[in-house]
């Protein structure tokens, strides 16, 4: 959390440093290279903690727009899960035996991915540059979630390859997505960056056919919340002149 607070620092810093340039006229494709922190709420809550999360996205810049285009896809990984998929098999003391006798090496580790579209317009311009400044999104896209089983030895074949299907929870479905975020568009092509709080609300429902642990059919709709903090860093890589007049 100290490091994340230490690069959004950094990030102001620099935009400050850039605030006298001038303003970016063209439109322009890039990449979006993004890494933040969730926490989860809503039902999603129950089954895990704090996470980490990764994410790719193509950005279209749009000058009158003033803001971005954008298709993303975001990683979600961590080790804070309180749903324990495997408790029935645990000893008095919390440990899995395997079929040796001996002691199994079984984690429990959070996945999932989010991919959507989303458009983020600045709302709030800055004084010395339009294109920055605080901005409003709004996305649509498929939220997916999983407990991961993680053997880390040969002995409890029970958790491992299809069997771990029967417990990963594995959870799909619709998801809105909004974000508050200080945009920077500058005139230098590499420094574009974003700061964002977003929210993501996931209409999620499991796909197994059973619950192993449980023995039963999974059945009704989640509502399933991420709460997340991110830094992105926008690098163009194609500009797009707005079209002119055509004369005959």
């Amino acid at each position: 959390m100290r490091q994340l607070l230490s690069i959004l620092l950094f990030f102001f810093f620099i935009g400050s440093l850039l605030s006298q340039e001038e303003e970016r006229k063209e439109n322009f494709f890039g990449l979006g290279f993004n890494y933040g922190i969730d926490f989860a709420a809503g039902e999603l809550s129950d089954r895990f903690g704090q996470n980490f999360h990764a994410g790719l996205s193509l950005e279209l810049f749009k000058s009158k727009l003033n803001g971005v285009l954008r298709f993303e896809g975001l990683l979600f990984f961590g080790d804070n899960v309180r749903e324990d998929v495997i408790s029935k098999y645990r000893t008095t003391s919390g440990a899995i035996l395997g079929n040796n006798g001996e002691y199994a090496d079984v984690f429990l580790r959070e996945r999932g991915v989010y991919l959507g579209i989303l458009a983020n317009k600045i709302v709030i311009p800055s004084k010395k540059n339009s294109h920055s400044g605080l901005a409003l999104g709004l996305g649509l896209g498929v939220l997916q979630h999983n407990i991961r089983l993680q053997v880390d030895t040969e002995n409890a074949p029970q958790f491992s390859n299809d069997y771990a299907k029967g417990y990963d929870r594995h959870t799909i479905g619709p998801a809105l997505k909004q974000n508050i975020s200080f945009l920077h568009i500058g005139k230098n092509k590499a420094i574009n960056y974003e700061i964002a709080l977003s929210i993501i609300e996931g209409l999620t429902q499991n796909s197994r056919a059973i619950d192993f642990d449980l023995g039963t059919k999974p059945e009704g709709r989640r509502m399933d919340i991420l709460i997340g903090l991110d830094i992105k860093w926008i690098l163009p890589i194609k500009d797009q002149q707005e079209p002119g007049e055509i004369y005959y």
